[in-house]
């Protein structure tokens, strides 16, 4: 059977209609994009972001749903961010993580014909100062869905203890590093409060944090800039849907890549056991991370987790 007429099949034909022929594109290379199996990340916290894509009346790119988190928030208030968020214990799948907290955040509904699942890509970590500790390292899952009816993006209202703002940017723009058109007219002022930088679209910086060297993308949007975690995503995924890397290098020199940088942040972690089993007995964490009755070592000393 013919790879491409398979993958249409799983998304209804009404839904890629209305689309250009490159957005269509996209969405079908991101159908058929499997990324590797999930690991065992122990104890390192883990969450999942929705990668919420759209194609907006009279455009003929997608667009990407974005809020800007409530100033109110501990965890980066006022930054750009994808909806999501931490697991819950009982959260079955990452998929189900990214959903319920889209729809806590922004109200998206939780199961609507109209909102396709196209995939889930690699994991990113957050990337952390030199001296800061294991246990706050985040593990994100991006989820990625196609929103095909535009009246759902109409009727999203945020949180209003969470959410300040929602709204998009095109995602070409994370792949090639400009905007153009009407979208470079809707983006804010070059030098005000939220584009500081000399660039006109797109400011990098490479620093040194706690899992090496790091490239700090920064993309000038219509609101809030998009960085940091959220940046890295949306340079994965527009790689992906375009089937190009981007139009500018995005590691910096000696760069691990995400899987190495997780790899090692969960081997420095200290070993996990079931409070019912034997101490010599290891304890397989399921998604959703650490459950009641679960034990860490540190050192020879074990401790029971709240």
């Amino acid at each position: 059977m013919d790879s491409t007429k398979s993958i249409q099949e799983d998304i209804p034909e009404s839904a890629l209609a209305g689309l250009s022929e490159e957005s269509r594109e996209c969405i079908l290379r991101l159908k058929r994009y499997r990324a590797p199996p999930l690991p065992d990340f122990g104890l390192v916290k883990q969450a999942a972001v929705l990668v919420p894509l759209f194609q907006k009346p009279g455009d003929d790119k997608l667009s990407v749903l974005l809020t800007t988190r409530a100033k109110t928030l501990r965890r980066h208030p006022n930054q750009t961010a994808l909806p999501g968020g931490k697991v819950d214990p009982e959260d079955p799948s990452p998929i189900h993580t990214a959903r319920r907290e889209a729809f806590e955040e922004v109200s998206l509904p939780l199961k609507h014909p109209s909102i396709h699942h196209l995939t889930t890509l690699e994991p990113v970590l957050t990337i952390l100062p030199l001296n800061a500790h294991f246990k706050n390292h985040i593990i994100a899952i991006p989820v990625v869905c196609l929103i095909s009816d535009l009246s759902i993006i109409e009727n999203l209202k945020g949180s209003p203890d969470e959410v300040e703002r929602i709204f998009s940017h095109p995602l070409k723009g994370c792949h090639t590093g400009r905007v153009e058109g009407k979208d470079e007219e809707a983006l804010v002022e070059r030098g005000s409060e939220h584009w500081p930088h000399e660039e006109e679209f797109h400011s990098i910086e490479d620093r040194i944090g706690a899992t090496g060297g790091y490239r700090m993308h920064r993309f000038r949007s219509s609101y809030t800039p998009i960085k940091g975690l959220t940046s890295d995503i949306l340079i994965n995924t527009a790689a992906v849907a375009y089937g190009s890397p981007p139009s500018f290098e995005r590691w910096a020199p000696q760069q691990p890549e995400f899987s190495t940088v997780i790899a090692n942040v969960v081997l420095e972690l200290p070993g996990v056991i079931n409070s019912t089993a034997s101490e010599g007995e290891a304890k397989v964490l399921e998604w959703g991370g650490t459950e009641a009755g679960v034990r860490i070592r540190s050192g020879e000393t074990w401790h029971s987790l709240a």
